[in-house]
Order: C-alpha cells, then sequence, then structure tokens
C-alpha cells in the first residue's frame, strides 16, 4: 500500500494518508494482514493514553472516583456489573475519566469517530491501528483480579454490559502507571511493528462523513438510544461548519 505511505522512519509507527472511504477500506482491510487488529478514530492527534492520564488530579484518586460512581450509579442501571473490569468499562461509556481507552474492532466505526465533528483548526484527523496477540488480552484469569494491578497494557474484551460497548464493536486498551504517570501506548515495546497511523486530511471530512452516513454509520449505529438517534436527525437538517463552509 506505498501509494498510501507518507512516513516510515525506523523506530516510529508508519503514517499513511487517505482521502475517501473507498481507500480506507482498501488500507485498514490489508493491515496486519490475517492479524488480529484494534481501530481508534480520533478527531486529531493526541497521545494514545486514557481519560485519567490527563488530568493529575484524576491520576491521584482513580480508584476513589470508582468507587463513589459505584455507589452512587447503581439506580440508573438496568444491569449490575458483576466485577470492578465491567465497573469500569460501564464507567468509561459514560464519560468518567478511568484507565481504559476506547478502541474498536469496526474500522468504520473508528472511521466515524476521527470525522464526526468539523475539524479543529484545520488539523488532520487520525485513524489508529492496533496490531496484537493473545498475549495482549486480559485473561479470565487476570479478571478476576483488580484492574488496578495489571502489569503492562493489556487488551480487554469487555462484556457487553452497556449498550454502546456492543453497537461499536468495542474494546479497551487497559493502561499501567509507571512511576506515577501512565504508559502512552506509542511508548510500549515495538510499536514501529504494532502500531499504524492513517491520516484523514481535514478537508476530505465532510465527505467521508456524508458517505459513512449513507452507509450506515452514524450517531444512532453507534449510540443507539434517544442520544445517538437525536444527533442523527440532527445531521440530517443541519450543516456543520465544514459542510456550510464546502
Amino acid at each position: 500500500m506505498d501509494k498510501y505511505l507518507i512516513s516510515k522512519d525506523e523506530g516510529e509507527p508508519r503514517i499513511y494518508r487517505v482521502q475517501t472511504v473507498g481507500e480506507f477500506l482498501e488500507l485498514s482491510t490489508w493491515l496486519y494482514g490475517n492479524e488480529n487488529v484494534a481501530f481508534r478514530g480520533q478527531g486529531r492527534q493526541q497521545p494514545l493514553l486514557p481519560s485519567v492520564a490527563r488530568d493529575p488530579e484524576y491520576v491521584r484518586s482513580e480508584v476513589e472516583v470508582l468507587q463513589e460512581f459505584k455507589r452512587e450509579a447503581l439506580p440508573f442501571l438496568t444491569h449490575t456489573p458483576e466485577s470492578e473490569w465491567q465497573w469500569l468499562a460501564v464507567a468509561q461509556h459514560n464519560g468518567l475519566p478511568t484507565r481504559l481507552l476506547d478502541w474498536t474492532k469496526n474500522s468504520l466505526a473508528a472511521l466515524w469517530f476521527a470525522v464526526e465533528n468539523p475539524p479543529h483548526n484545520g488539523e488532520p484527523g487520525v485513524v489508529w491501528a492496533f496490531g496484537y496477540d493473545a498475549d495482549d488480552v486480559v485473561s479470565l484469569d487476570q479478571c478476576r483480579r483488580s484492574p488496578f494491578e495489571i502489569v503492562g497494557t493489556r487488551l480487554y474484551f469487555p462484556d457487553h454490559v452497556f449498550s454502546y460497548i456492543q453497537a461499536q464493536s468495542g474494546l479497551f486498551t487497559v493502561h499501567h502507571r509507571k512511576d506515577d504517570a501512565f504508559v502512552p501506548l506509542e511508548g510500549m515495546p515495538d510499536a514501529d511493528l504494532r502500531l499504524t497511523k492513517i491520516d484523514i486530511p481535514s478537508t476530505a471530512f465532510a465527505t467521508i462523513r456524508y458517505h459513512l452516513y449513507r452507509g450506515g454509520i452514524h450517531p444512532a449505529s453507534v449510540f443507539p438510544g434517544l442520544y445517538g438517534l437525536v444527533r442523527r436527525i440532527r445531521y440530517q437538517h443541519e450543516l456543520l461548519r465544514d459542510e456550510s463552509d464546502a
């Protein structure tokens, strides 16, 4: 796929650039051959760190924050999580800062997350692809232990305790702390071999967003429920900033 390759520096993840859904599908299905691969879409380039790592206060109190969520969330849940791992997944999908970082097995869902909003100051969107193997996945035995005891960065396939997880084919990287700081995925060994970055030019956001919508990838498909429905209806009847300028 050299026609999409824009950077291949030694020791760094490869960087590709695509401008259409068709190009993205061609590249994303080719990456890593038959290996397992997870995708993450971002509206702009940011370190691959969980939300809890972005605020020092949360880093110091992440366990206490989750305990507070567990005490007060029960009246709003239709299913009570059975482990701290499940609680983390539910908390993450409801916006609580956790040590989980969202990924998906659905490459088109990742692409939608990259272009769902107008670009930020003309910056490109990013879809990360992460090739993993069985040793990276949290085992059943590890799930019996606390996620706060994890050593190294792992992949966690959550039970479908929340509808968004199922709709998005969701999974997580579970990050660990080293010297009171979380380790970004880019800092893992062999990151240059296991991580690939796909740039989406800001000028392509509106067209890709529209083509994804026509193909059934939109807020209502990735956020089942009233929240996603309202966002889909608004998209049908409103022009975003990059669409009105097109």
